[in-house]
């Protein structure tokens, strides 16, 4: 009896597309609900990003849930560079959605966009994200050659992530090239960018 009950429930759900025969709204109507399309919003971002201008995104913001609008700046993110794309992403670098501002302000610093780095680096330091792309805002901080975010750096080598600490060291070290290839220790490498830092040079 149990069996005819569940085959009955099972034969009335009709089975699930695929995302790449999805429409835009049918991928957005999962968003924040990773049971629905078996996708997470990431998996949702990087599939409207392949089929999607910049135009068709941008434009669907005005009507998008919180969920949605995640997923679209996901999408946005991960999808081809460009200045309509890096405008609209200066708009969201102040979002209430801390996500949604976070990967914002991380495409204006990968970007090595001044203006972002300084709000970036700007006390009292916050991190935004998981080890793996906090990681990668930090390294972007020496990638950029950016002095002011010394100080950023210098306190991330405290990071409980290692990838995040190894960025902020390589990070330093693209500031001052000039830096000794080996410390002691992590006591002596921490005071010797302390000094350099404080005095700016």
């Amino acid at each position: 009896m149990l069996t005819l009950l569940l085959a009955l429930m099972t034969a009335d759900v009709p089975p699930q597309q695929p995302l790449e025969r999805m429409g835009l709204d049918e991928i957005l109507s999962c968003a924040g609900d990773a049971g629905k399309c078996q996708a997470s919003d990431w998996d949702l971002a990087r599939e409207l990003a392949r089929h999607f201008d910049t135009p068709v995104l941008a434009g669907r913001f005005p009507r998008a849930s919180g969920a949605q609008r995640r997923v679209l700046a996901f999408a946005l993110y991960a999808g081809p560079p460009g200045p309509e794309v890096t405008r609209l992403m200066k708009k969201l670098s102040s979002d209430p959605d801390d996500e949604v501002a976070y990967y914002a302000l991380n495409y204006r610093v990968k970007q090595c966009d001044r203006e972002a780095l300084a709000k970036l680096v700007a006390p009292p330091y916050r991190v935004r994200a998981a080890c793996e792309p906090w990681a990668t805002t930090v390294s972007s901080v020496g990638q950029c050659r950016y002095v002011p975010g010394g100080r950023f750096l210098l306190d991330s080598l405290d990071h409980a992530c290692l990838n995040v600490v190894q960025a902020a060291e390589t990070g330093l070290r693209a500031l001052y090239p000039d830096a000794p290839a080996r410390f002691d220790s992590p006591q002596e490498q921490k005071a010797y960018f302390r000094e350099r830092v404080s005095h700016g040079r």
